[in-house]
């Protein structure tokens, strides 16, 4: 019925898509909205094709029985250095109408399988502090608070927290 794969150049139109009504309709409420009506999809698309430029990242995409990409999930190793966790969930995007399904825990198993095949041990993600459905579903995965930040948007301040999870063997 769904279909999980890893991501491919051509996909990229529709990851930004994704990325970008996911981020209009989750972040409504919790984001400037300034912010959020001025993302583009080539803005999304630019930030994507880096990630799969990069020989260390990677990006996994679900579509529906047509073949239409519904969803995606990336990740890699960690961004900052932190010295208990070496893979990073980097993102999950689900469309909204697809939300719910369980298509939230196959990406992250799937991110998570593949963190362990490259040799990482740990993972972290960092979630804005108001995107409680978010913190539940890491939460309802086993996250344990680890951290606080700060992101930064156009100016604006956001309070992030990061869930972390120092054995992903166990998860898999």
């Amino acid at each position: 019925m769904f279909n999980i794969r890893i991501s491919t150049l051509e996909d990229m139109p529709s990851i930004a898509k994704v990325h970008v009504e996911s981020w209009r309709t989750t972040y409504k409420g919790i984001v400037d909205s300034q912010f959020i009506e001025n993302l583009t999809y080539e803005w999304s698309e630019k930030r994507h094709l880096n990630v799969l430029s990069n020989k260390d990242m990677f990006i996994y995409v679900v579509e529906d029985k047509q073949g239409n990409i519904i969803g995606f999930t990336s990740g890699g190793p960690e961004r900052t250095n932190d010295p208990l966790y070496d893979g990073e969930l980097h993102a999950i995007y689900l469309l909204d109408e697809y939300q719910g399904l369980g298509l939230g825990r196959k990406l992250f198993t799937a991110v998570t399988r593949r963190l362990r095949e490259d040799g990482f041990n740990s993972l972290i993600v960092l979630v804005l502090e108001n995107n409680i459905s978010a913190r539940e579903f890491y939460k309802s995965l086993g996250g344990k608070e680890v951290r606080e930040g700060m992101l930064e948007l156009k100016g604006q301040k956001y309070k992030d927290i990061a869930y972390g999870w120092t054995e992903i063997a166990s998860l898999i």
